[in-house]
């Protein structure tokens, strides 16, 4: 097991990068209003290519780069690295979804939300709009949690940058598509550092050494 750090000073990119986005989303929300931010990002900041990289790119880079990365951790990794990832993006999950279907069961998506108030949104075709459940968004809790686990494994500054900010594509993703506001976001955000937080030091600070040990045993 690697020695212990200090957590924020380790990781200071990632937690100035988290800080900055959701500061500026709760700023905007307080200018704007939910409603009126979210229409007018959703008139305003808009073109072709846009919607064909966000109709893709918010599934692959939280299901299907996870599931990349769980494999290979697999393969190369041992069950510090499997169990901190994938079991916090596991109870993660859960917990969003939890919370999503019993306090905040009557939460409408965009969609629907404006549809009810005879509001017509500018949609990405193809993207198939949902009904409920809208807080929090469960792809940025996924987000968060991968760009934590990756922040740790990359040790150049500069890489830390970039993988927040693709990270952050996440969240502005979900509110491109509609799929959820931009307050959805930000509280998946919060619920994704805690887990991950929590996670960093229950699994992979925690000194057990059979933590250590390979997944797939080298022979």
């Amino acid at each position: 097991m690697e020695p212990k750090k200090d957590l924020l000073r380790g990781q200071w990119p990632f937690f100035l990068i988290f800080f900055v986005i959701n500061f500026t989303g709760l700023l905007a929300i307080s200018y704007f209003g939910k409603d009126e931010l979210h229409i007018y990002f959703n008139q305003h900041f808009h073109a072709r290519f846009l919607d064909l990289f966000f109709k893709y790119y918010t599934d692959v880079a939280t299901t299907y780069v996870l599931i990349v990365t769980l494999l290979f951790i697999i393969w190369k990794k041992n069950w510090r690295h499997f169990l901190f990832l994938g079991g916090t993006a596991l109870v993660s999950s859960i917990a969003s979804s939890l919370i999503k279907r019993s306090l905040f069961v009557h939460g409408h998506r965009p969609t629907h939300y404006f549809e009810l108030k005879q509001v017509q949104l500018r949609l990405v075709e193809g993207v198939e709009s949902q009904i409920p459940y809208t807080f929090p968004s469960g792809h940025t809790v996924l987000a968060v949690i991968l760009c934590f686990y990756l922040c740790l494994q990359a040790k150049n500054k500069w890489l830390q940058v970039v993988i927040c900010f693709l990270m952050g594509l996440v969240a502005i993703g979900r509110v491109y598509l509609s799929k959820h506001f931009v307050i959805d976001t930000i509280g998946g955000s919060m619920l994704g550092l805690f887990f991950a937080i929590l996670g960093y030091y229950l699994i992979w600070e925690c000194s057990n050494d059979k933590l250590d040990r390979k997944i797939i045993p080298v022979k």
